[in-house]
């Protein structure tokens, strides 16, 4: 005689198929999850990694804007007043734009606490 019968396989192959069924869907919710949770990280970096290429971009062009400056004022083996004027006042500005960029970064992503917060 067989110790298993026919209707015991049955309803073992269900028994197994619903748990193996559970167990998948419980992963499917978890990598759906997972997949939504990383597309919003992906989509934050990629807009950091834009902004930051604008800001590497235009910082770039205002060194290279002072480098030409500086190469025409040394052309002649001397430097004017308003060459010398002009020179200062460019990085001056790439300055005050480079300090703006970095106060742009801490409003907009509170890199560091404020002065108010403190630590707990």
């Amino acid at each position: 005689m067989f110790l298993f019968s026919v209707g015991f396989l049955s309803n073992f192959e269900a028994i197994i198929g619903t748990i193996s069924g559970k167990v998948l869907n419980g992963l499917n919710v978890f990598f759906v999850s997972a997949s939504i949770f990383l597309k919003v990280i992906e989509k934050f970096l990629f807009n950091n990694i834009q902004r930051h290429e604008k800001q590497k971009t235009f910082i770039e062009m205002q060194l290279n804007s002072i480098r030409n400056m500086v190469s025409k004022a040394f052309s002649d083996g001397e430097i004017s007043d308003v060459e010398f004027e002009n020179i200062l006042s460019q990085t001056r500005k790439q300055n005050e734009t480079y300090i703006k960029f970095q106060e742009v970064d801490l409003e907009n992503y509170k890199m560091l606490p404020n002065k108010s917060e403190s630590f707990v």
